[in-house]
């Protein structure tokens, strides 16, 4: 079994924004990817398990900007499950140096249904799930905000949507992204959380609400009233250049 998996990923200008740095999105790509790979590795993919798997909650930290062409290393593990999650974390290097980590809740549903299957209702799952390791992580909390305003409405299209014809959870962290006005930011994001609470489809219209609590922006998706995901971001300065 692979305990703990370990990818390279180079940062191309496709993920950089208008301030040079890599936007969020891509620590969000890199760990789909990663979690992707690990995952059919330890036979736990949606064929073997014959399941859909879905990202609950998730929580990124940075102590940097990423930058072109940096290549940073992902490592990522299961430190194990309880109840209905499945717990997943992750770590990123450059250069051997920590920059960041990761931890992120799953579930897994029920292909026609979209019930939720607990880990240990899996009999194809039951040999792996000794592979697990590290030490549990307390849940990631749930989110809210009561002052919000709306900041702009974004109708789903065909480039949002992943192979479970839903927005993809990178794409949703675009367009928390897109809320959290990054252009004109002066700073990067060092602390992003999303819970993703309802799969949005194509044609719907997802309202992007903002507010603040304790200082950090709070992002909340919604469809016709109803919330589909929440996020709570913390920027800090962008390191200052060094003069020449």
């Amino acid at each position: 079994m692979v305990e703990l998996l370990s990818r390279e990923y180079e940062i191309s200008y496709s993920h950089i924004d208008n301030r040079g740095i890599a936007k969020p999105s891509f620590l969000w790509s890199m760990m789909q990817d990663a979690a992707t790979v690990h995952a059919e590795a330890l036979g736990l993919g949606p064929a073997a398990l014959g399941v859909v798997w879905v990202l609950s909650r998730i929580k990124a930290t940075l102590t940097r900007p990423l930058l072109p062409y940096e290549r940073v290393r992902c490592e990522t593990w299961c430190p194990g499950f309880k109840g209905p999650s499945w717990y997943r974390c992750f770590a990123f290097y450059i250069d051997d140096v920590q920059v960041g980590e990761a931890q992120s809740m799953w579930v897994t549903l029920e292909p026609s249904t979209h019930r939720i299957l607990r880990p240990t209702a899996l009999p194809a799952a039951q040999g792996c799930l000794s592979c697990t390791s590290g030490e549990l992580f307390a849940p990631l909390p749930r989110l809210s905000c009561d002052n919000v305003r709306l900041h702009h409405i974004h109708p789903v299209q065909y480039s949002d949507l992943d192979i479970n014809n839903h927005v993809n959870n990178v794409r949703v962290v675009e367009l928390i992204s897109d809320a959290l006005d990054l252009q004109k930011q002066p700073g990067f994001v060092s602390s992003l959380q999303v819970n993703y609470t309802a799969e949005t489809a194509f044609g719907e219209q997802v309202s992007l609400l903002c507010g603040t609590v304790d200082g950090a922006r709070y992002i909340r998706g919604e469809a016709e009233g109803k919330p589909h995901f929440e996020a709570l971001a913390s920027l800090s300065p962008l390191p200052q250049k060094e003069e020449a």
